[in-house]
C-alpha cells in the first residue's frame, strides 16, 4: 500500500473518531434533563394551559410544574413562600397586591387576555331556564364560585348591578318588578360555593346544581357535550381582565420571560382565541336566547320565545 493511500487512511480514522466524538458531545447535551419552572395558574385557564404545555417544553428543553387553583388561593400560597416561577390570574388586581408586596420580576405584570362571565346550564336543564330572571324562581339550585374567587366576584358583581339598575325604579334602566331585590333571591338559590370556577362547571355538567355562573371559555370546551347557556348583556356583565408576572424569587427568570412571551406571541394569541379567550361583552336584544357549543369555536343558537325582558 503506497504512503499516500495511508496517509489519506488516517485522515479518515481522523476525522471520523472527532467527528464521533462531537456527535456523543452533541447527544450528551441534548440529553440535558429539562428545566423545571413553577406556573401557577388561574383554574380558567386549564384547558388552553394543557393544551400547549406539550409544544412548550419541548421547543424549550422545559418541565411545565403546572399548579391550577382559584386566582385568589394562589396568591396565598406566594405570599407565604411558596416557590413559583410564574403567576396567572383571572383577576389582574392580584397582580397589583403581588407588585405592591415588591414580589414580581422587575416590579412588572402584563393583561394578556379576558373572559366573558355567562350562566351555564346542563344539557337537559330540567328547569327549563330560558332567562336570567329564571334564576330568581324557588327552587332553582344554583352554583357559584366564593366570593373571593375572580369568577364569583365578577358574578356578585354582576348580581348588584342588576338590582341597581334592571331592578331599581329610580333607574332609567328599571325592566320591572321581575327585577326587583334580584340579587336578594338568587343569592337564596345558591346551595354551594366553590373554591374555583371549574368546580362550578363539574356541578352544572353532572346536574347537581340547576345552573351555575362561569365563563364563556368554559362553555367553549365543553361543547361538544352540548353544554348550554345563558348569556348576560353588557349592561350589567363584566369582562375579567387576566393578568401575568415572573416571581421575584424564581429561579429561572429567562425561561419563566419565555413563557409570558409565548401568551403574547401570535401563536399565544390564537390559542387563546381557539378556546374563547379574548370575548367582547355581548349586547343583546329584547329577545331571550340560549345557546349550545358544538365544539371549540363553533356555536349553534337556538332561539327560544320572546319576552318582555331585557337582557
Amino acid at each position: 500500500m503506497n504512503k499516500k493511500l495511508i496517509a489519506v487512511l488516517a485522515i479518515v480514522v481522523v476525522v471520523a473518531a472527532f467527528a464521533g466524538i462531537i456527535a456523543e458531545q452533541y447527544s450528551i447535551s441534548q440529553q440535558q434533563p429539562p428545566v423545571e419552572i413553577r406556573v401557577f395558574a388561574a383554574a380558567s385557564l386549564t384547558n388552553v394551559v394543557n393544551a400547549s404545555k406539550s409544544a412548550f417544553e419541548k421547543e424549550n428543553n422545559a418541565k411545565l410544574l403546572v399548579n391550577l387553583a382559584g386566582s385568589d388561593a394562589l396568591y396565598a400560597q406566594i405570599v407565604v413562600g411558596s416557590p413559583a416561577d410564574v403567576y396567572m390570574s383571572a383577576d389582574s388586581s392580584w397582580l397589583v397586591k403581588l407588585n405592591q408586596k415588591s414580589l414580581l420580576y422587575n416590579d412588572k405584570y402584563w393583561n394578556f387576555t379576558s373572559n366573558v362571565l355567562i350562566v351555564i346550564l346542563p344539557p337537559d336543564n330540567p328547569q327549563n331556564i330560558a332567562s336570567l330572571s329564571d334564576l330568581a324562581k324557588p327552587g332553582v339550585r344554583i352554583a357559584v364560585a366564593a366570593w373571593t374567587v375572580p369568577a364569583g366576584k365578577y358574578t356578585n358583581i354582576t348580581l348588584t348591578k342588576i338590582d341597581s339598575t334592571w331592578g331599581n325604579k329610580a333607574s332609567t334602566k328599571y325592566q320591572g318588578p321581575q327585577w326587583e331585590n334580584y340579587r336578594q333571591n338568587v343569592v337564596k338559590n345558591i346551595i354551594t360555593y366553590e373554591t374555583n370556577v371549574e368546580q362550578v362547571v363539574t356541578k352544572v355538567r353532572m346536574g347537581v346544581v340547576d345552573a351555575g355562573f362561569a365563563y364563556m371559555t368554559d362553555a367553549m370546551f365543553y361543547g361538544q357535550s352540548k353544554l348550554k347557556f345563558v348569556q348576560i348583556s353588557s349592561d350589567v356583565n363584566i369582562q375579567a381582565q387576566y393578568g401575568m408576572g415572573v416571581l421575584k424569587n424564581s429561579t429561572h427568570t429567562e425561561l419563566a420571560m419565555k413563557y409570558l412571551n409565548f401568551w403574547t406571541s401570535k401563536d399565544g394569541k390564537d390559542l387563546l382565541s381557539k378556546y374563547g379567550f379574548g370575548s367582547t361583552l355581548p349586547t343583546l336584544s329584547m329577545s331571550t336566547e340560549i345557546l349550545q357549543l358544538q365544539g371549540i369555536g363553533t356555536m349553534t343558537r337556538i332561539h327560544v320565545a320572546k319576552n318582555s325582558e331585557a337582557l
